[in-house]
């Protein structure tokens, strides 16, 4: 018991004696819980401000790391977009590309490069098609051009056989003439072009004068008879050509992928129903070129889309609208070469006229004088 006490009394001096040399110093701490309470204070306030300063940091790199992911996921999504958008065109180009040849190769042979398709009017097939059809007019004018001769050259054909054709039932009336030479919709119909070709004929060469014989040919008469036939038939056939020109022109002649893609436009230029000049599904050069300027300068839309159109978008349109330019320069340039031929021969037929009977009088007196 006695040894207890001795422990005891040097431990409870050792704790009793920072209280009491504080007191004696004349330290305004407090207890020893009030000094320990505030260092645990100033413990925690250094390591809440620590926290929130790491804290803060973290957030921001947090966000900084969300921004940049967003971002690079945005990019990421455009990125994924243009090239979504590039390999659709891709294959669409590709797609109308091989269609294009199908029909490049059924017309290459007879129209080489001039066939091939050059995507300018704004379609592949269109350049090729185009081509086709003014191949299938070409062929029909010199269809009508051959049987509008053989027509004036038919042996042992009379005034009366001719007079009777125009008082046939089947023969286009008045007012059919002009409906066929000039129509409406600007493209024929299969029975309107056979109209057109008689009224060509009718208004052309009403009565054809008639073949001599080889026998009638030998005799003076004769040979003066088969010249001035000659030359009567060669004005005609001449002036026929221009009317036969024309007639090709309003043709239906364009193939079917022509039609289509003038279906397109007229759909595209916000316009509903059958376009202009598509008549039982067939469509001409003429009707072609009056639905193109149709879908422009008679289409209030055209303007807007003008405006809000991308640069290759304008590229595209003053390449069409140079290629409608050129193709109606090209049509009227032949026109007037036509009309000058037609004015020209105008001038001698009536140059003859005047002064062919007064040179022949002095023929006359020429070789009697001589005589």
């Amino acid at each position: 018991m006695r040894l207890f006490i001795h422990m005891t009394l040097p431990l409870l001096a050792a704790t009793l004696l920072p209280t009491a040399l504080a007191r004696a110093s004349g330290c305004d701490c407090g207890s020893i819980e009030a000094m320990l309470f505030n260092t645990q204070m100033q413990i925690v306030q250094k390591v809440n401000s620590n926290t929130n300063a790491e804290a803060q940091g973290i957030r921001t790199e947090i966000t900084e790391a969300a921004q940049n992911i967003i971002g690079t996921i945005r990019v990421s999504s455009q990125s994924i977009v243009r090239a979504l958008v590039d390999l659709k065109e891709s294959t669409v180009a590709a797609l109308k590309g091989h269609a294009a040849a199908r029909e490049a190769q059924k017309t290459s042979d007879l129209y080489g490069k001039a066939g091939q398709p050059n995507g300018l009017c704004g379609s592949t097939a269109v350049g090729a098609g185009l081509q086709v059809g003014l191949q299938a007019g070409t062929r029909l004018h010199q269809d009508m051009r051959h049987k509008q001769v053989d027509y004036g050259n038919t042996p042992s054909a009379k005034p009366l056989e001719y007079l009777r054709r125009l008082l046939d039932e089947e023969h286009p009336d008045v007012k059919t003439m002009p409906d066929v030479l000039f129509p409406l919709e600007r493209t024929l119909t299969a029975d309107q072009l056979a109209q057109a070709h008689e009224t060509i004929k009718t208004l052309a060469d009403p009565r054809p004068l008639p073949l001599p014989t080889e026998t009638q040919k030998e005799t003076p008469a004769g040979e003066a008879y088969t010249a001035a036939r000659l030359v009567h038939q060669g004005r005609i056939q001449n002036a026929t050509e221009l009317l036969n020109f024309h007639v090709a022109f309003h043709a239906p002649t364009l193939p079917d992928d022509v039609t289509a893609w003038a279906r397109e436009q007229w759909q595209e230029a916000g316009a509903a129903g059958t376009p202009p000049g598509i008549v039982d599904g067939k469509l001409s050069e003429a009707a072609l070129f009056n639905l193109l300027v149709q879908t422009r300068l008679g289409n209030p839309n055209w303007f807007t889309h003008i405006a809000e159109e991308t640069e290759p978008g304008l590229l595209r349109e003053l390449v069409l609208l140079q290629a409608i330019q050129l193709q109606m320069t090209h049509k009227n340039t032949e026109l007037l070469d036509r009309l000058a031929v037609v004015d020209a021969l105008d001038y001698l037929t009536r140059l003859e006229g005047r002064t062919g009977k007064d040179l022949d009088t002095l023929y006359g007196l020429m070789v009697g004088t001589q005589q």
